[in-house]
């Protein structure tokens, strides 16, 4: 287990940003998901130590983030989501300089830093300055500075932040291929689904600083897949007192449609079949959830 949460809290005065949070992060890639201000960024530097720990208990590869702080920090990389470029610093300096304070020797450091920056793709801009990066470009560094130690455990802050389309999937693709080639877990914290749909294994999303829903692709979408959107015209009362009678849970959505999630094992002719009993016309029948968007969406609303 990557990490290892157990009624985990930051607190900011009588602001609680992570909530009693108990979670279990495996080996692989996990996305970490909420919108802005959901309690992602605050969770990850109270794991590693950069904000005060509240209450509660976690472990990171084992070892306990209040005693082991120390370890902890030789075994992690961290992509925070705000920059920390050193004005004046030379790509290679950059990335140098965060080798040696992972405790590498000077000259391992250099060579080191020289490989970690063709391989995110920044060899000819190695020796200019980091002020003077494209957003794209400092994006890239920042990932470089995280992995320069070959990490066990990669933290990733909104790594596409400021990233155009073509900047974020190539992001995206140097993420994958970095920690697949050194056998590295990760943790995506992230606001846009198509990033952690298209890199996580698994997801959790927390919202408000709790734990709002965990697992797979697959789970996520399964535990939807007898989900449609209906709209009807006729007498509606009747037509959901009856889909209720046969099994169905209905929900307003807000928009004139109906959420309609049946019984496992039924499919969408029950829906059918009871516009027929009823009397009223089906104008709209498809399923509610097709993506990870769908399902986050769906999530947030039910809060």
């Amino acid at each position: 287990m990557s990490v290892s949460l157990h009624k985990f809290t930051i607190a900011y005065g009588d602001v609680k940003a992570v909530k009693e949070l108990t979670v279990q992060f495996p080996e692989g890639i996990t996305g970490l998901l909420g919108v802005n201000g959901a309690g992602k960024s605050s969770l990850i530097k109270g794991l590693l130590g950069l904000v005060a720990i509240h209450s509660g208990e976690a472990k990171i590869l084992g070892r306990n983030v209040h005693q082991e702080q120390k370890a902890i920090r030789q075994l992690v990389g961290y992509m925070p989501e705000d920059d920390c470029l050193i004005p004046g610093l030379s790509g290679i300096k950059m990335v140098q300089y965060a080798g040696e304070l992972c405790g590498m020797p000077r000259q391992d450091a250099i060579q080191r830093a020289h490989e970690i920056l063709f391989l995110t793709g920044l060899e000819e801009a190695r020796y200019r300055k980091v002020e003077g990066y494209s957003a794209g470009m400092k994006q890239r560094i920042k990932l470089a500075q995280a992995i320069i130690h070959d990490p066990k455990l990669l933290f990733l802050d909104e790594p596409t932040s400021g990233m155009d389309p073509k900047g974020r999937q190539e992001m995206l693709d140097l993420i994958m291929n970095v920690t697949r080639k050194g056998n590295m877990s990760v943790i995506l914290a992230s606001h846009i689904l198509m990033d952690v749909e298209r890199t996580c294994d698994r997801v959790i999303m927390i919202h408000q600083g709790e734990l709002l829903e965990e697992g797979n692709m697959e789970e996520f979408r399964g535990n939807y897949a007898n989900a449609y959107s209906v709209r009807i015209e006729g007498d509606k009362d009747k037509f959901v007192k009856a889909l209720e009678a046969g099994g169905c849970e209905v929900k307003p959505d807000g928009s004139h449609l109906l959420d309609v999630i049946l019984p496992k094992g039924k499919g969408s002719d029950l829906v059918l079949k009871t516009a027929g009993k009823t009397g009223v016309q089906l104008r709209r029948l498809m399923p509610s959830v097709q993506t990870l968007e769908d399902v986050f969406v769906k999530r947030i609303g039910d809060k």
